[in-house]
Parts: C-alpha cells; sequence; structure tokens
C-alpha cells in the first residue's frame, strides 16, 4: 500500500467517526420525532456514513450517489417537519438532486466538464439561498450555531460550520471553469489560475468547516427522540479537546492538500 492510499484510507475513517461524533448535534436531529419517518431519518444517516468509505474504496460515483439520495431524503423530512422552512428544504432538496445525478450523468453526456460545471454554480448557487431564507436574510444569522450550516449532518462534507462559504466558493469555482474553456490565449490561463485558487479554497473551506464542527461546535445534544447508547458513545468522544481528534484532523489536512496538488 502506497502512501498516497493509505491517507486516503485514514482520511475517510476519520470522516466516519467525525460524522458519528457530530451527528446528533445536527438540529434535523431533534426535529424528527414521528416513528415512521424516524427510520427513514435512521437510513439517511447510515447513507451519510457510508459517503466516505465508498470514497476510500475508489467508488466515488457511488459515494456521491449516497449522499445525494441523503440530502434529498433529508430535505423531504425538513419540508414535512418544519413546514416554516419549506423554501431551504426546497433549494437543497435540488441541490441533492443534482449530487445523485451528476456521476449517473457523468457517463453519458459528451460535453459533462461543461454540464459539471453548471452544476456546480447551481449547487453554489442554491445553498446560498437555503442557507439565506433560513436565516431570513439576516447576515449575522447566516454564520452561527443556529444557522443552516448546521441543520443536516451531511453537511459535514460539503462545508462542515461554512457551508454556506462552501457555496460561494463553488459557484464561483464553476464560473471561473466556465470563463476559462471558452477563453483563449493569455485570457485562458489567468482564469484557470483562478479557477484552481477557488478550487483550493474549496478544499480549504471543508477543512476549516469539519475543524470547528468537531472543535468548537458540539455541545448541544439535539438527539432528542432516543437515547440509543451508541450514538450517546460517539456523541461523548469530544475528539475536538483530545490527542485522537487532533490525530483524525491531521490526516484530512494531508487528504486535503493531495487534493490541491493534483490541481498544479
Amino acid at each position: 500500500m502506497d502512501t498516497k492510499t493509505m491517507i486516503l484510507y485514514l482520511s475517510s475513517v476519520a470522516l466516519a467517526l467525525f460524522y458519528l461524533v457530530y451527528m446528533p448535534y445536527a438540529a434535523l436531529s431533534a426535529l424528527v420525532t414521528d416513528p415512521g419517518l424516524l427510520w427513514i431519518y435512521y437510513f439517511t444517516l447510515v447513507l451519510g456514513l457510508v459517503f466516505p468509505l465508498y470514497y476510500a474504496v475508489g467508488e466515488e460515483g457511488t459515494a456521491w450517489i449516497c449522499l445525494g439520495l441523503a440530502i434529498i431524503l433529508n430535505s423531504i423530512l425538513a419540508m414535512i417537519v418544519q413546514a416554516a422552512q419549506m423554501f431551504a428544504a426546497f433549494m437543497i432538496l435540488i441541490v441533492g438532486v443534482l449530487i445523485f445525478l451528476m456521476p449517473i450523468l457523468e457517463k453519458r453526456m459528451k460535453n459533462w466538464d461543461m454540464i459539471k460545471n453548471v452544476f456546480h454554480i447551481i449547487i453554489g448557487l442554491f445553498v446560498i439561498l437555503a442557507v439565506g431564507a433560513f436565516a431570513n436574510w439576516n447576515l449575522p444569522a447566516f454564520i452561527g450555531d443556529t444557522s443552516y450550516n448546521h441543520y443536516m449532518p451531511q453537511f459535514l462534507f460539503m462545508g462542515g460550520a461554512l457551508f454556506v462559504v462552501f457555496g460561494f466558493v463553488l459557484l464561483m469555482y464553476g464560473i471561473f471553469n466556465i470563463f476559462a474553456m471558452k477563453a483563449g490565449g493569455k485570457a485562458k490561463d489567468f482564469i484557470g489560475k483562478l479557477a484552481k485558487l477557488f478550487y483550493m479554497l474549496l478544499v480549504l473551506v471543508f477543512l476549516l468547516g469539519i475543524t470547528y464542527n468537531i472543535v468548537n461546535y458540539v455541545g448541544t445534544f439535539h438527539w432528542g427522540t432516543v437515547t440509543a447508547t451508541p450514538i450517546v458513545f460517539f456523541a461523548g468522544w469530544g475528539l475536538g479537546g483530545q490527542v485522537l481528534g487532533s490525530i483524525l484532523l491531521l490526516v484530512i489536512y494531508l487528504y486535503g492538500l493531495g487534493k490541491i496538488a493534483e490541481k498544479q
């Protein structure tokens, strides 16, 4: 096993552990109380857990399908349990649908690079709209413990505590990629470098968002519907203040740096 593969495996395990720790603290965990809906929610949690594991074994397409399906189902649940936030849930429902479709369409669309970047723009825009609507367009409420950034556990994989920033950077990344594809000469080279810059920012936001989730955010246990021993066990780890948490974060940062290096 080479170093790159080992870091991929370790980072996937780290993400899975962080997900288990953070999962009960996401706001949606407190809202789903109906027994029937609760089983659907459990299923979405499992889908979120297998996302990094599928990624580790090279099944990236399956990983994104699982994440997209989890977000779709959670968005529908959010519409049911919190009708006042219907618009935000609908925006994220579309995000989930696009994430779900991307690996399916990749092998079927001839002009996939262009379509992929259009999807990036739409996903980024709808994430911003969802966070904004949830905050009632009160700018300070875009970020914080009660913001939409902490609504669904699966958001941990999409910027975590900086979910809204992740959306903006993804939007700009898609725009600059399209400009780079259409431009020529020195302009193409310049815009292409800007696109790489926003990719670096995308990875950085992902890393910082996870760091905040694990180190600072965990504090309010939202899992009010059950007191399942395994869930309480992982939630009580408090990885942010432990050596193990630091090691796992280091592994994820190494993986992120590797993803940035691949773009150079």
